[in-house]
């Protein structure tokens, strides 16, 4: 066909995992997808995909990914994790290759704090990019690139639709795996009290965004927290059924029978 397709991969912590479950069922029915645009977790996934189209790495490293081992605690009052030791496997999962050079053409975006905009990322280093893109107020410190601050992409915009669309693609297949509207626990810790209120908020302003995605692919990730990393192989089972869910909606989306 000659319309391009493009894959947005949405924010969402441990449960961006799901991500690698759609990916992996696009592949097996031979989806094609020209584009993919990411969002923090999703912008992690994406853009080592993206980079050298290597699917068993990246689900074989999910499933034995620690926290508690990448996720350097800080005594930084910007943040509780500095990110450098996520930012070095990312270096690694890429071959630190530039944006430019990756097998499928990618983007991420992030929020620069000083104009208050999103930022679309469509070359310079994957591993920046994405450290940039990830970096979640309250939890990871802000990430600086030629001397602009960076947060998560998720502030403004956590779906990567629109972002996806800038790219060029005609028809854009959307996955989300955040907060849905279901209801919350009681927050015990004022990290819990900041996600919950970045969650809210994102919340608000995703079911506009929503419109503008083709086909959305909506994994059952409601019952896993964010902050739960240890259950990789169930959130990217929860990415398969959605993905499969989701065929029909996709194979007429693009004229394929």
């Amino acid at each position: 066909m000659n319309k391009k397709i493009g894959l947005a991969l949405g924010g969402g912590s441990a449960r961006g995992f799901a991500h690698i479950g759609v990916l992996k069922v696009l592949l097996e029915n031979k989806i094609p997808f020209d584009y993919i645009a990411g969002c923090s977790m999703g912008s992690l996934i994406g853009g080592i995909f993206a980079a050298e189209e290597n699917l068993e790495t990246l689900e074989s490293l999910a499933i034995v990914f620690d926290s508690k081992k990448y996720f350097d605690i800080t005594l930084s009052t910007s943040g509780y994790v500095k990110g450098n030791k996520v930012q070095e496997l990312l270096k690694l999962m890429t071959k630190n290759i530039n944006i430019e050079k990756a097998a499928i053409p990618f983007s991420c975006i992030a929020t620069c704090v000083e104009d208050a905009k999103l930022h679309r990322f469509t070359s310079g280093s994957i591993s920046e990019a994405v450290r940039a893109s990830i970096s979640i107020p309250g939890l990871f410190t802000p990430y600086e690139i030629d001397g602009k601050t960076y947060i998560d992409g998720g502030v403004i915009d956590r779906t990567a639709i629109r972002a996806t669309r800038e790219m060029g693609a005609d028809i854009v297949i959307a996955v989300d795996v955040s907060y849905r509207g279901e209801p919350l626990e009681k927050p015990k810790t004022v990290i819990d009290l900041l996600q919950d209120t970045f969650t809210i908020s994102e919340w608000y302003l995703t079911q506009a965004y929503w419109k503008e995605a083709d086909v959305l692919v909506l994994p059952e990730v409601h019952d896993i927290k964010g902050s739960e990393y240890k259950d990789t192989q169930k959130i990217i089972g929860r990415g398969m059924q959605a993905a499969e869910a989701a065929l029909p909606d996709i194979k007429k989306a693009l004229g394929i029978k």
